[in-house]
């Protein structure tokens, strides 16, 4: 007689799009969880008569897929919706910066934070990046509610503090996240507009020191391409260049502003982009030229960027514009596959934060993060291809339950451990000192 098998959860009776190398798609699939890991992916006729789950999830009529990842934003951004509108980005910006030298704190930006992953997780978002000042409270915030950052100090010219002071409070913060377990690494300079020469310096010892990743703004608008050009006679991406801080462990946040030979190498030095095509249309900044992008090999992933400039926190809709953009621009329908968009929401983050042998795809031994969406709906039927219903015809409303971590952090579109009543009433309070 065999033993049973032991599992914490059992998902059973969805499509399951597992984003692995084969782009295997499972009709009538299970999932198992065990611990915080995924221990087993079966067709339903496969599982084992002895497996043992603790919680059986039926998902018939539902697609399951890895937790998407939002690979650039500005999290406490949240208390900005709707606050800045229809102003370029140089004047966005101005304003913006007023308000967050004058009123932003360690409370406020820790209740927007909150807010932040709570939008995200119910969005079907389980791992995001994020840059902003008062940064430890969102770190802190991350690690209560097990969600997965990506953020580590920001290295700006902005504000007053002083050049020894920024990276002693770096290597500081670098040291105090090994003892967290949801908040991965990395360092990261606000734009080589707001930085100077020493301070990119700087960052690249630090990113060799480490072993971490670098992100940064580049070539967000032509503005920023000819302030650049006129302080260092240089576009973003060739100062950058100039700075070694071109390679495999650098991703660039937006690339709207780019030539064929930059393209090219940012190709060649194997560096990511991560698009952010909504906050991009809004600010008046451009398209950017994903398709040419891919073409040369480049991986590109999807961020939001902050809910000041979007106005929220939606991955799904995000790569519906951004394959609605590349094919509309450039008069080809064939651009921006609906593979190759579901793969920018998942895995191509995972491997610009060089976590791909941990998240991004639905394979056994990865990361228990994954999302089932509810496609008995009408606007979801029928379901000839479910990746293109995913991209084209499903929403965030559509995501009802979400794991992080092997931990079941929303259920039937409801947080299980998280008072969002609660963090909502503190955001609003806060916002009243916004006039």
């Amino acid at each position: 007689m065999k033993e049973n098998i032991n599992v914490d959860v059992l998902i059973k009776g969805g499509t399951i799009l597992t984003v692995d190398q084969k782009h295997r798609v499972i009709q009538d699939g299970a999932i198992t969880i065990t611990g915080d890991s995924i221990s087993g992916i079966y067709s339903s006729d496969e599982i084992p008569q002895e497996l043992e789950a603790g919680m059986v999830i039926q998902a018939d009529g539902k697609v399951i897929l890895p937790g998407l990842i939002n690979a650039h934003s500005h999290l406490a951004m949240t208390l900005f919706r709707g606050f800045v509108e229809d102003l370029v980005l140089q004047q966005w910006l101005e304003r913006v910066w007023k308000y967050e030298f004058s009123v932003l704190d360690d409370k406020a930006v820790r209740a927007g934070s909150k807010l932040a992953l709570v939008e995200m997780i119910k969005n079907g978002i389980t791992c995001a990046h994020d840059m902003y000042w008062h940064f430890e409270q969102t770190m802190e915030a991350a690690e209560e509610f097990g969600f997965r950052l990506l953020s580590g100090p920001p290295i700006t010219g902005l504000g007053d503090q002083a050049f020894d002071e920024m990276f002693a409070q770096a290597r500081k913060t670098l040291a105090w996240l090994d003892s967290l377990e949801f908040v991965y690494p990395i360092i990261q300079a606000h734009s080589t507009y707001t930085t100077t020469p020493k301070m990119m310096h700087t960052v690249r010892e630090f990113k060799e020191e480490y072993g971490i990743t670098f992100t940064t703004h580049a070539s967000e608008n032509q503005a920023e391409v000819e302030t650049v050009l006129e302080q260092y006679q240089q576009t973003p991406i060739h100062l950058l260049a100039s700075y070694d801080l071109l390679d495999e462990s650098t991703l660039l946040a937006h690339c709207v502003v780019l030539d064929d030979e930059e393209i090219e190498l940012l190709a060649k030095t194997g560096t990511h982009v991560v698009h952010c095509p909504e906050s991009n249309l809004k600010i008046g900044s451009g398209i950017a030229p994903i398709a040419a992008m891919l073409e040369k090999g480049i991986n590109v992933c999807i961020g939001t960027d902050g809910a000041a400039s979007n106005n929220d926190l939606d991955i799904l809709g995000e790569l519906r514009t951004a394959a609605l953009l590349q094919k509309g621009s450039n008069r080809n329908p064939e651009l921006l596959n609906t593979k190759q968009a579901l793969e920018m929401g998942t895995i191509n983050g995972a491997k610009a934060y060089r976590l791909e042998n941990d998240l991004g795809s639905l394979e056994k031994g990865k990361k228990a993060d994954l999302v089932i969406i509810n496609f008995d709906k009408p606007h979801l039927t029928p379901v000839h291809n479910p990746a293109a219903n995913l991209i084209y015809s499903s929403g965030k409303s559509d995501v009802e339950t979400v794991f992080i971590n092997g931990k079941l952090q929303l259920e039937n579109g409801q947080l299980t451990a998280i008072d969002e009543e609660q963090i909502m009433a503190e955001v609003r309070s806060i916002s009243e000192k916004f006039v």
